[in-house]
């Protein structure tokens, strides 16, 4: 699912139109991550990148309460964009690059 959505930088998070989310940026082989993030009705860990194999992963673990939904995504170096979800309630979630690429950021996306 492709949204066109404005994007705005505010402390390690990532806003979208009415999606907020996390971020997570990684440079080629690392992960950073920021801290856990608490927003209206939704609250997720810290993600972290990981591999396996040949392929490169954002893995992060959220829950949610009411009719909030939320995805989880990731841009890989080939520049294409994964986006796993909507989800309602807890679950932990990876969401994969494709193979023999790297991820530049990971972020999770909601809405109320």
């Amino acid at each position: 699912m492709r949204r066109n959505t404005k994007r705005i930088s505010l402390a390690g998070c990532l806003l979208a139109g009415v999606a907020a989310a996390a971020v997570v940026t990684a440079p080629a082989a690392s992960a950073q991550s920021s801290s856990p993030t608490r927003l209206d009705s939704i609250n997720c860990s810290t993600g972290s990148f990981g591999q396996d194999g040949t392929q490169w992963y954002y893995n992060v673990s959220c829950s949610a309460t009411g009719t909030t939904k939320w995805w989880v995504n990731i841009s890989c170096s080939d520049n294409s964009t994964r986006t796993v979800g909507p989800y309602t309630t807890f679950l932990n979630v990876r969401v994969y690059c494709p193979p023999n690429t790297t991820p530049k950021q990971g972020w999770v996306s909601y809405t109320p």
